[in-house]
């Protein structure tokens, strides 16, 4: 209600721009606006995307742009505040971008990328995980994420644990975010599909001021126990609560989605062990995934920023901007609708994790990422496997990325 109301009050004003930025594209550019959030609690999950995105841009600029094009930014920190996306998408699209690149959370991406749809310029979120930012209906046609999903993070969980021998799970249903439902419900659903057991399930609301006492002492209670426990959660909140199940004697193997991942993770589970989420890849504070590619990218990271990344999800940013520089290739018409249609081509990009698919005329989200299984054991964290999931269940949910 709230994105709806947000982008109603913006009609008036985005309706004399055009859905595009004929300025820009007269001047040889490609603008693209940032509201992201360099405060608040998506900060953690924005900055560094953000930064790497920026990377990216003056990488390709220093090798001629996009068909001679210069992509220029305009940015807004959105302070981890829906109404100051919905705010800054306004300005943004009034000043005349081609492209809107939101945060890294469908909650928070919402009201920002309903401004942009009614003003039909293409919005892309720099991560959200959550596959209602991909659906085309939810938010509509002009809405992209860059980002494989909290769909295909559960899956790829869910698939891992079968490989493992693991039949029997207990669902630890983290309830603050769109990102965790989904990922909880796609593990359940494709664990059973592929003939596992969720024995059990418990949820808590999340947040920053995690007590999961009464949850744990439920689980721990179980018998016969399950064989793991499927936290879906992101941190800080889905770290303290595997840091308090292990204090509470939870011995089970913990597994998650990729927003446990980082230091943040170590940092607050000190030196437990026999704890697994799916990431976007290994470096820096992760050991044991050889990658050159990977290499140069933390690398420049570190060149242009003064310290490496401190989690994964700096790739998502960086490949983002590959995937619409490669996109508008070619594109003479920087319109709504065109960059949309470009985008939605589906042309594989190469990253710094390999080769992958974003987008598609049906899924506006990478389409076939290799999920990186990270362990974590005695404070440190090492590269298990990679694991790509070949479908997603269909939840009835309206994800066009599934089935």
């Amino acid at each position: 209600m709230a994105a709806t109301a947000v982008a109603t009050a913006a009609v008036t004003l985005l309706a004399a721009c055009g859905g595009g930025s004929d300025d820009a594209s007269d001047a040889d550019e490609i603008v693209i606006g940032f509201a992201t959030s360099e405060s608040g609690n998506m900060a953690p999950f924005d900055v560094e995307p953000t930064q790497a995105a920026m990377l990216r841009i003056d990488q390709i600029n220093a090798d001629g742009g996009v068909d001679g094009k210069t992509i220029r930014t305009v940015t807004r920190d959105v302070r981890s505040s829906p109404e100051t996306v919905g705010t800054a998408a306004t300005e943004l699209i009034g000043e005349g971008i081609d492209l809107l690149v939101t945060p890294c959370d469908f909650d928070l991406s919402a009201p920002g990328a309903s401004v942009a749809q009614s003003a039909e310029v293409p919005a892309i979120s720099i991560c959200a995980g959550d596959p209602k930012m991909a659906d085309l209906t939810t938010l509509g046609d002009f809405i992209f994420s860059a980002n494989a999903g909290s769909d295909v993070e559960g899956g790829s969980g869910a698939a891992w644990a079968i490989d493992q021998g693991w039949q029997s799970a207990y669902l630890l249903q983290d309830e603050s975010i769109e990102y965790t439902k989904s990922a909880g419900a796609y593990f359940q659903a494709t664990f059973e599909e592929l003939g596992g057991e969720v024995t059990g399930s418990d949820a808590f609301p999340g947040g920053d001021s995690v007590n999961i006492a009464s949850q744990a002492a439920r689980l721990r209670g179980m018998s016969p126990q399950p064989d793991f426990v499927y936290v879906a959660s992101w941190n800080p909140g889905g770290a303290t609560a595997i840091r308090q199940l292990r204090e509470a004697g939870v011995e089970i193997p913990v597994l998650g989605p990729a927003a446990l991942d980082g230091r943040a993770l170590l940092d607050i589970v000190g030196n437990a062990s026999d704890i697994y989420y799916t990431g976007f890849a290994c470096y820096t504070y992760c050991t044991g995934a050889e990658s050159a590619d990977l290499d140069d990218f933390v690398s420049a990271y570190e060149d242009e920023y003064g310290a490496e990344p401190s989690s994964a999800y700096a790739v998502l940013g960086y490949s983002m901007v590959s995937a619409i520089a490669g996109a508008l290739t070619g594109i003479d018409d920087l319109d709504g609708p065109t960059v949309r249609d470009a985008l939605a081509e589906g042309e594989a990009v190469s990253t710094p994790v390999g080769e992958v698919t974003y987008f598609s005329e049906t899924c506006h989200k990478i389409i076939d990422f290799p999920m990186s299984v990270i362990n974590v054991a005695d404070g440190a964290m090492s590269f298990v496997t990679q694991q790509r999931l070949e479908t997603l269940p269909d939840l009835g949910d309206g994800n066009a990325c599934a089935g």
